[in-house]
């Protein structure tokens, strides 16, 4: 059995050259292979091109990021692994190499028309990308089974997690006195960490579909484990027993044992997943289908699966505090679907004023006995109210620019609210007026917002290479702390973000 070393924060091997987002990374064409090359006469003249870049990525690429993409010490190159990243500064890393890393320049190795080649090779789909059970079981690696109960030694329920997107690194921290605690290399993360049922450990995510535990009582990482090429987001089961991975690359959901780390099972939902959460009142896994009219129910004990027919496939949704509906749309989408889990049906859609909307980031509260939620338009500088249960729309409050986040607590009286901008605003929940504002850094953009546990602090993010995480108190709005990170995407507090 491979041993991670104990002591300080280790680093994270697979993703050890990784940058947030989209790292691209080559090994010494030394390290890779003789590769048997047919020549481009045996090769319709349409292929020709694509077997260039093929050849050249062979030759300098594979040794760390695998013969068929996958990545190895390297992420994946792979276009669902780059997201949104630009083909010129795609084709820029590859030339020029990447600072501090283990990626070096090209630009004095292959001419323009072959980092051209590389760069359309790597951008290719793959048709059947292959990581099944054996591929996982490979990946397997723990330092040790702890059955030791412990006292923590700080309060739990006031923990935080801070993603430092720059760094690709997720630190721990100690909500009561704002101290860092411990840090674990992951690389590119989609999806927030996630949070063990008792709180004694938590889950990362990267991009490239490695998995880490890390415990959060002795400060150290305890296992790791790739359970996909390409990684949407994973849940943790509401007994704290599995951990459930949404995979693009291939197009799965596996099951991964919590303590142990080993792969239990791959469920095929027969679509590309959208995203896995926990109904944990339920004790069930939802998954969402990118390009499929449906949502998935699988119960977290016996893994059993429920399909549910809906009338759009969801791109985004959220689910209700009681965890009896999902209010979901698509992209492009005119109207809301409610889905009632219960009857296993859309029960109301209604008009998706505005745009398209980021409901995964909703505010949710309750005001003389009602629930509303509120969650910004993509793109738009507008602020989305609706009145659950009732399932309508009430308003629609302007903003200062396009957001991404909103968030709220129940002890305080304000929604805050991202604006794409150096500006939060806040937003009274009686009136839905602005009625506030802070600004972290002029000029330079603030965005997600976290609580403590009471509501008492409000941590945001200076989304910058030189960035922070300013952390200010809600009732005076005045700035109690400054943490400096390279761009700091989310905070996750242990009671608000629990699962």
């Amino acid at each position: 059995m491979n041993k991670l070393k104990n002591g300080t924060p280790l680093i994270v091997v697979f993703f050890l050259f990784s940058i947030v987002f989209t790292g691209i990374q080559a090994c010494d064409s030394k390290k890779v292979p003789h590769v048997v090359k047919a020549s481009d006469a045996d090769v319709p003249a349409g292929a020709v091109a694509e077997k260039r870049g093929r050849d050249l990525y062979l030759k300098h690429c594979s040794g760390c990021h695998h013969e068929e993409r996958y990545g190895l010490v390297g992420p994946p190159l792979l276009p669902e692994y780059f997201g949104r990243k630009k083909a010129k500064a795609i084709r820029e890393i590859i030339a020029e190499g990447l600072p501090a890393t283990n990626m070096p320049p090209f630009k004095d190795l292959l001419k323009g028309a072959e980092l051209d080649s590389i760069l359309t090779y790597i951008r290719t789909p793959l048709e059947s990308p292959v990581w099944g059970m054996d591929d996982i079981r490979k990946t397997w690696e723990t330092s040790y089974f702890s059955l030791e109960e412990k006292e923590p030694r700080f309060d739990m329920s006031n923990f935080f997690m801070i993603v430092e997107g720059g760094e690709g690194r997720v630190h721990f921290m100690d909500g009561d006195s704002f101290q860092r605690l411990g840090v674990v290399d992951v690389g590119a993360i989609h999806g927030g960490p996630k949070y063990g049922r008792d709180l004694r450990y938590a889950f990362a995510i990267s991009r490239g579909g490695l998995l880490v535990k890390y415990d959060l009582y002795d400060q150290k990482l305890v296992g790791k484990i790739r359970g996909g090429i390409s990684t949407r987001n994973i849940a943790v089961s509401s007994s704290g027993d599995y951990i459930a991975q949404a995979n693009l690359l291939p197009k799965n959901l596996v099951i991964i044992d919590a303590f142990s780390m080993k792969p239990k099972e791959i469920i095929d939902p027969e679509g590309t997943p959208g995203a896995v959460y926990t109904l944990k009142t339920r004790g069930q896994f939802v998954l969402s289908i990118k390009d499929k009219h449906e949502i998935l129910l699988i119960d977290d004990s016996s893994l059993d699966l429920r399909r549910i027919s809906i009338d759009q496939p969801f791109t985004d949704f959220f689910i209700d505090p009681k965890e009896g509906f999902l209010i979901g749309t698509a992209r492009g989408s005119d109207h809301f679907s409610v889905v009632d889990l219960d009857k296993g049906e859309v029960v109301k859609t209604f008009p998706a004023e505005g745009g398209m909307p980021h409901l995964a980031s909703a505010a949710v509260w309750t005001e003389g006995g009602d629930t509303f939620a509120a969650f910004p338009q993509i793109g738009k500088p507008l602020l989305t109210v609706m009145k659950m249960y009732d399932w309508e729309v009430m308003a629609s409050v302007k903003t200062k620019g396009a957001g991404f986040f909103a968030r709220t607590h129940d002890k305080i009286q304000h929604i805050w609210v991202d604006t794409g901008s150096d500006t939060i605003q806040l937003i009274d929940k009686k009136t839905l007026k602005a009625v506030a504002e802070v600004i972290p850094q002029p000029g330079k953009r603030a965005m997600h917002i976290e609580f403590d546990k009471e509501g008492r602090h409000a941590l945001v993010s200076v989304w910058e290479d030189e960035g922070e995480v300013v952390i200010y108190d809600t009732a005076k709005l005045e700035v109690k702390k400054r943490m400096p990170f390279k761009k700091p995407v989310g905070k996750y507090n242990a009671t608000n973000k629990n699962f």
